[in-house]
């Protein structure tokens, strides 16, 4: 009985120690058989009359039937406006260069009405490799590269089941996800990715919306406020820690010819005034007044920030006020929309020796951590 007591401390005593970082991870298995294996569509750019296309070795073109129709040797140039069916463009080298960027994967040269599109299809684990390198600095603590690495891979993986009957999953823009190729990748953000292959975020049995911004500037924000919707496991959150990271404070000066400019389609004529109307629990401006010299329109401070520009107004959480020159003086937290994990809350999270998955767990409420798996 001694005997038994004694493990059993034993065992309360390392699950003490181990217990509290640890989490447990299931499987998550998407309704498509499939689906594990199936490639990233990003979309590279629409074509013009004169594409070239360059690789370390053989470069194969591909008909829809996958019947190779011609082959070239370092360099392709082509006309994809003159194709009416899609075509495939793949190396046997690691990587096809397009725009001076070089891509793992194939080019899908695609033509849809009217437009022709290039798409690169890329494993989602390679596109990853490129991915958070482009978000992040690889130079940060390895804990907040992986927390990093799991949300995009949660959410390109979202975006992939959301559109699946669209032409394309990602673009190369904070649109979706930075992506710059190749030419970006890092061996710490490679390792990061690795370390973490196949794992996502998943609430209620499927992925989440995992978004992440560059820094909240104190507090996250609810997606309603944002985009009109509340989503359960994205709740405003403290993030202390963002006063440690870039972007924290910001200040801005604009001249009046640039305010004018950039919202004369509100119809009030020459800006007087700039006036917070009211903001959100979170500090961030609802809405603001603009008075003009023919009216006065109040308008979303989301809409305000993408008439003034994302570069200029860094986000939501701001004040205002017009200057005796007639310009206008701005002060404000934080960078990007506010909603789920910041980045650079998670970068110094991660200097004060929290793990990945406390990270990702103080940004995402009720989620669980879960491994793609075919069905």
């Amino acid at each position: 009985m001694k005997q038994r007591t004694a493990i059993l401390f034993f065992c309360i005593v390392i699950l003490g120690q181990i217990g509290c970082a640890s989490v447990m991870v299931t499987n998550w298995a998407p309704d498509e058989s499939n689906f594990k294996s199936r490639p990233v569509r990003v979309l590279l750019g629409y074509a013009s009359d004169e594409e070239i296309f360059k690789s370390s070795g053989e470069i194969i073109v591909k008909d829809a039937n996958d019947l190779t129709i011609k082959k070239a040797y370092d360099f392709l140039s082509l006309n994809p406006t003159a194709i009416k069916a899609p075509i495939s463009i793949q190396s046997n080298s690691e990587w096809i260069d397009y725009k001076g960027v070089s891509y793992r994967g194939s080019i899908l040269v695609k033509p849809i009405d009217g437009k022709v599109l290039i798409i690169n299809i890329v494993p989602v684990e390679l596109y990853l490799l490129s991915v958070v390198p482009s978000e992040v600095s690889a130079s940060w603590p390895k804990e907040a590269l992986k927390a990093q690495a799991i949300c995009a891979r949660t959410y390109v993986v979202k975006e992939m089941l959301n559109r699946r009957k669209q032409e394309y999953d990602v673009d190369t823009s904070t649109n979706t996800q930075v992506y710059k190729g190749k030419n970006k990748e890092h061996k710490n953000t490679t390792e990061a990715v690795f370390e973490t292959e196949g794992l996502i975020l998943i609430h209620k049995g499927q992925p989440i919306q995992s978004f992440f911004h560059s820094n909240a500037g104190g507090y996250t924000e609810d997606p309603a406020n944002v985009w009109g919707n509340s989503v359960e496991y994205l709740k405003p959150v403290p993030s202390e820690y963002d006063k440690d990271g870039d972007q924290y404070s910001w200040e801005e000066k604009w001249k009046t010819d640039y305010v004018n400019n950039s919202l004369r389609d509100l119809g009030v004529g020459d800006i007087q005034d700039i006036i917070v109307a009211n903001r959100f629990p979170t500090s961030r401006v609802n809405e603001l007044e603009i008075i003009g010299t023919s009216g006065t329109k109040r308008i979303k401070a989301t809409e305000f920030r993408k008439k003034i520009g994302a570069t200029k107004l860094k986000s939501t959480r701001f004040g205002i006020r017009k200057e005796e020159s007639g310009d206008f003086y701005v002060k404000g937290l934080g960078s990007g929309h506010g909603v789920g994990m910041s980045q650079w809350g998670s970068f110094a999270m991660a200097k004060s020796q929290f793990n990945h998955k406390e990270i990702l767990q103080h940004y995402f409420k009720g989620i669980e951590f879960a491994r793609i798996v075919a069905r």
